[in-house]
């Protein structure tokens, strides 16, 4: 018996756990960790900001002087990316938490989170011509989604159809729309670009030649010339 008893308190104390947490203050005007994404509306002369530690800051940039004014808090993990729409009224983000969040910019709360995504929810792109938004990341899918039908979501009319593209084979990390939503550019682990037509939800073509993760990808207008970053750049 006394065998058994200090066996089970050999047992009890290896299942011990050692748990740390930091006490924030009642007021952060700062980020605590690295920033992903910027976003800018030269109206309100507001800077938002995208962070490693779950919040999205708002900044008021006046002056060359940048002041906090409001930190929206409702994500989990990372903010990886960011995209003001709708002229500014509203913000969309993308997290590590697998979720897409619609959020009312000038107001800074969370309007709707969207659960559609597996995995980390890594990057964004806006087609501000038609107020569409796609989301992409680690799960391998792209989705679109209309701005105007996220932002009319309420708490008894919360079902929302959305468009995916398929096909890519590895975690993407970058992607890309022109204005008038006709064209997307993904950029993932692959080493290499896959062009869409998100009109059609068909791939057009793939883009060889890189040699690593393509992160960072620019179209222009009418959608016919893509540079990325590799970290080299190429056009």
């Amino acid at each position: 018996m006394a065998n058994m008893h200090n066996k089970l308190n050999g047992t009890q104390a290896k299942r011990r756990v050692q748990v740390s947490f930091v006490i924030r203050d009642e007021e952060e005007r700062r980020h605590r960790a690295g920033v992903n994404a910027l976003q800018y509306d030269p109206v309100y002369h507001r800077l938002y900001s995208a962070g490693r530690d779950s919040f999205i800051r708002i900044w008021s940039i006046r002056n060359n002087r940048a002041h906090w004014i409001q930190t929206m808090e409702h994500h989990t993990d990372w903010v990886n990316d960011i995209v003001l729409c709708c002229g500014g009224r509203n913000l969309i983000s993308a997290s590590s938490d697998t979720t897409v969040k619609v959020w009312n910019a000038q107001k800074g709360f969370c309007m709707s989170t969207l659960r559609t995504h597996k995995d980390y929810v890594k990057t964004l792109a806006y087609a501000k011509e038609k107020e569409h938004v796609a989301s992409a990341g680690f799960d391998r899918a792209i989705f679109l989604w209309d701005v105007n039908t996220l932002t009319a979501l309420t708490a008894s009319n919360n079902t929302v159809t959305t468009s995916s593209l398929t096909g890519n084979k590895d975690s993407i990390y970058s992607v890309a729309m022109n204005p008038a939503g006709t064209v997307i550019v993904s950029g993932s682990t692959e080493n290499l670009l896959r062009v869409w037509d998100p009109r059609s939800c068909q791939k057009l073509m793939k883009l060889k030649g890189h040699t690593e993760n393509v992160r960072s990808i620019v179209l222009n207008r009418d959608g016919t010339q893509v540079s990325i970053k590799q970290p080299a750049v190429k056009l």
